[in-house]
């Protein structure tokens, strides 16, 4: 089947079906396992897409550890993200508009217990340790498949039971399920997003951005219809548009990879430390800094202007190695 037709097909199931799911979790948005379920809707249609159309086994999607170094930006970009959004932001606050970001240390709080709450910067450290502890079961599938572990456990099986090496792939990731839960939501998008999509395109990555960048958008419509989002038309606007702009880096980041881990723990890292340092906008909740938390915020108007800047220098670097590879 020509790639078109697959992209065509992969769309056409995933957004129906994140939707639905979408549709039963705004009717009660305390069910944040539909949330997570929703997340992990484009791996579904993305494994099932890949077998039936290629064959293809779910670790297609690059579950091998690819090198330190898109680890290492996978981490740190978010980082990067929220210092430029704080940079903007006091920036505008020193013209003089002193509400408009506040350093709140005191109610970014997590409950451990009801008897037990952390403040401040005691919070921040449980947010650093879960990000660290949680990253380390996809560390060790990456590695166990880095290292063909797999494939050895099948070569060491009698023939008649070559077939439970599927049984060991599946037990390499009980420990992601234990940490992240029933549905790694973060994990499921990436290997629907990246894993599928994008690698469709990978060696055509303007083609690649053009696609996910709206699909990606679209996949996030049922959040401006929640109560912390609905009746900002604006807004949400600029919110989507946001999500469109950052699937440009993400898609750059699993190209330079060829993994789906680099995308996941850059978009578990995001998930942590953009509500944690600019406030939530999916709930409200207060951050480290806060005030104009709509404008500032790493999926608000000064997430849109750095990955938007990020997405531009992309845009053209993509566009000279296609004129090059054209030139020869």
């Amino acid at each position: 089947m020509p790639t078109r037709r697959e992209t065509i097909w992969f769309i056409a199931l995933a957004l129906p079906l994140s939707w639905a799911v979408g549709a039963l979790w705004l009717h009660d948005e305390h069910r944040t396992i539909l949330i997570r379920l929703l997340m992990c809707v484009p791996a579904f249609v993305a494994i099932g897409c890949a077998w039936a159309f290629r064959r293809e086994p779910p670790r297609a999607v690059g579950f091998a550890f690819t090198g330190w170094k898109p680890w290492l930006l996978a981490m740190a970009y978010p980082f990067l993200m929220s210092g430029f959004c704080l940079l903007l932001a006091f920036g505008w606050r020193a013209l003089g508009h002193s509400g408009f970001i506040i350093f709140q240390p005191e109610l970014l709080t997590v409950h451990l217990s009801k008897t037990m709450t952390l403040h401040g910067f005691a919070a921040l450290g449980f947010f650093a340790a879960i990000w660290l502890v949680f990253l380390l079961p996809w560390l060790l599938a990456a590695g166990a498949y880095r290292w063909q572990w797999p494939d050895k456990v099948k070569a060491a099986l009698p023939a008649k039971l070559a077939w439970l090496h599927h049984a060991f792939r599946v037990l390499l990731f009980v420990p992601t399920f234990l940490t992240h839960g029933i549905f790694p939501g973060e994990l499921g998008e990436e290997m629907g997003w990246r894993g599928y999509l994008v690698r469709r395109w990978v060696d055509r990555p303007l083609v690649a951005a053009a696609i996910t960048m709206p699909v990606w958008a679209s996949f996030h419509l049922p959040i401006i219809f929640s109560t912390t989002q609905r009746g900002h038309p604006v807004l949400n606007a600029v919110f989507l548009l946001s999500i469109a702009v950052a699937a440009v880096p993400f898609a750059a980041v699993y190209r330079w990879g060829r993994s789906v881990w680099p995308c996941a723990v850059l978009h578990f890292s995001w998930n942590i430390w953009n509500p944690v340092l600019l406030g939530d906008v999916y709930t409200g909740h207060a951050g480290l800094f806060g005030g104009q938390t709509r404008i500032f915020n790493g999926e608000a108007l000064f997430g849109l202007i750095f990955n938007g800047l990020v997405a531009l220098w992309l845009f053209r670097k993509w566009r000279r190695e296609s004129e090059t590879r054209d030139a020869h």
